[in-house]
C-alpha cells in the first residue's frame, strides 16, 4: 500500500502550483546573456533609458551598449546610437549624459560616451479611431444596453465605448 504524501512535499508542489511568474522576471533571465554580452549588465539602463537621459534624448537616442576596460567596472565607453542630423547636438550634451548615466549607476560606470550615427527603431504611433454614426440597428441595441435619458458617468462612458465596438469598421479590420 502506498503511504500518502508528506505534508512538507504536498506544501511545495501546491505552491509552484498556486504562484505565478512575473514577466519581467522571465524576460530579464532570458535576456541576461545578451545584454551581457553587449556591456549591458543591468538592462534597465536600456529599458529605463527615458528616465536617465529625459524624454526629449530618449526620443532621439538609442544606447547600443557599454564598454569596460578588460577586468574593470569603471571608466566604460557608452555607445550611443542617433541619425545624422542630430550626433552634433548629441556631442555637445554628451557631458551632461555620462553624469546623467553615472547617477543611475550610483558609481562612476562610465568615463566617455561615443556617438555611432544612423537609423533608429521605428515607433509606431496609432492614430484614434474617428466615432461613425450608428445605424439604426446598432442603435437601437446601444439604447438597450446602456438606457435611455439621462446617463450617470459610467454609463456615458460604457455608451461611448459602445459606439467605437458597434459602430462601422475602417476597411481592412476584421469584426
Amino acid at each position: 500500500m502506498a503511504e500518502p504524501p508528506r505534508k512538507s512535499e504536498t506544501r511545495k508542489s501546491d505552491d509552484r502550483r498556486m504562484k505565478t511568474t512575473p514577466a519581467s522576471a522571465a524576460v530579464g533571465k532570458l535576456l541576461a546573456g545578451t545584454m551581457r554580452k553587449r556591456g549591458f549588465l543591468q538592462a534597465e539602463v536600456i529599458t529605463r533609458w527615458a528616465d536617465i537621459v529625459g524624454v526629449e534624448l530618449a526620443g532621439s537616442t538609442v544606447p547600443v551598449k557599454l564598454v569596460f576596460p578588460r577586468g574593470e567596472r569603471m571608466g566604460a565607453t557608452l555607445v550611443v546610437r542617433t541619425e545624422s542630423a542630430f550626433a552634433p547636438l548629441l556631442s555637445h550634451k554628451a557631458p551632461r549624459i555620462i553624469e546623467k548615466t553615472n547617477a543611475f549607476f550610483g558609481y562612476g560606470a562610465v568615463a566617455k560616451m561615443s556617438v555611432v550615427q544612423g537609423p533608429l527603431p521605428r515607433k509606431i504611433v496609432r492614430a484614434q479611431m474617428a466615432k461613425q454614426p450608428l445605424a439604426a440597428p446598432e442603435k437601437a441595441k446601444l439604447d438597450a444596453l446602456t438606457g435611455t435619458g439621462e446617463l450617470s458617468p459610467l454609463r456615458q462612458a460604457v455608451k461611448s465605448l459602445g459606439e467605437y465596438v458597434l459602430g462601422p469598421k475602417p476597411k481592412g479590420q476584421v469584426k
